[in-house]
């Protein structure tokens, strides 16, 4: 049976985050929302957290209906590092936008992310889930940005398939629950998938993929593997690890797998 951690179950447990962003707890703490926290696309700001310097920048990507205290457990890089994460439009604090929300634009969004707080002039992207999809178009538009990809059980066409129906439904949820960031980027999901089965092939830097198979049997654990593995094709410094230790969210259940695929990336 797979796990399902819900929405508001994940956001009570991403509470506080470490001091390495200097943010506080304190919901009175107007700091958080300095104008140095602020990316302006144009039309709306996001929220970002940056911390850190070094050669390497590393920017991190969430999944659908996470913010960027979901890389908590990873943040330490920033005592060598620069770190930047940050919340997509709609979650709170970015403002909300009223343009499609489909990777294509998130994509955009990450670049003016990137342009705004990099130090560095490539970046090393992690992506999770639905970040996974979003910096795998990235790195394809913008070649020139990305040092090197880590995709944390990043979603794929090759594997997920979705009637109109289904995702409908899905849409309505979110929205039922008060969801409509969520569900902004929920109503994309097929024409997502359809902008990435006609994606050209990752830019040949180094790329590592970390595959979840704990909650996945037979069928579709193969398939879910193959579909990760055709991210390494045309490139030379590829490495698929797959684990049965932690669910979709290797981040936060086995953290120390992703430091480690950091670390050889940045090795």
């Amino acid at each position: 049976m797979k796990r399902k951690i819900s929405i508001s179950k994940k956001l009570a447990f991403y509470t506080c985050l470490i001091s390495a962003f200097t943010m506080s707890c304190n919901n009175d703490d107007d700091s958080v929302l300095t104008l140095s926290n602020m990316v302006d696309t144009g039309d709306y700001k996001l929220f970002t957290q940056t911390a850190g310097n070094g050669n390497h920048t590393i920017v991190f990507e969430s999944g659908l209906g996470d913010n960027y205290e979901s890389w908590y457990k990873l943040l330490g890089l920033a005592e060598t590092h620069q770190v930047i994460a940050y919340n997509r439009a709609g979650y709170e604090p970015s403002e909300m936008a009223n343009n499609d929300r489909n990777i294509v634009q998130l994509a955009e969004d990450l670049h003016q992310v990137i342009l705004s707080k990099s130090e560095n002039n490539k970046v090393i992207l992690v992506g999770h889930s639905l970040g996974g999809a979003i910096t795998r178009y990235y790195a394809v538009q913008h070649p020139e940005m990305v040092e090197a990809i880590l995709f944390v059980d990043p979603s794929h066409e090759g594997f997920e398939e979705m009637t109109q129906g289904q995702e409908d439904n899905m849409v309505e949820y979110f929205r039922g629950e008060g969801l409509t960031q969520i569900a902004n980027e929920a109503e994309q999901f097929i024409e997502n998938f359809q902008t990435l089965d006609a994606l050209s092939t990752l830019p040949n830097v180094p790329i590592i993929v970390l595959t979840s198979i704990r909650d996945r049997e037979g069928e579709n654990e193969t398939r879910w593997i193959n579909a990760h593995a055709t991210l390494g094709e045309n490139v030379t410094n590829f490495t698929h690890i797959t684990t049965e230790n932690s669910g979709h969210y290797i981040q936060v259940e086995e953290p120390q797998l992703v430091l480690d695929a950091i670390t050889a990336l940045l090795d």
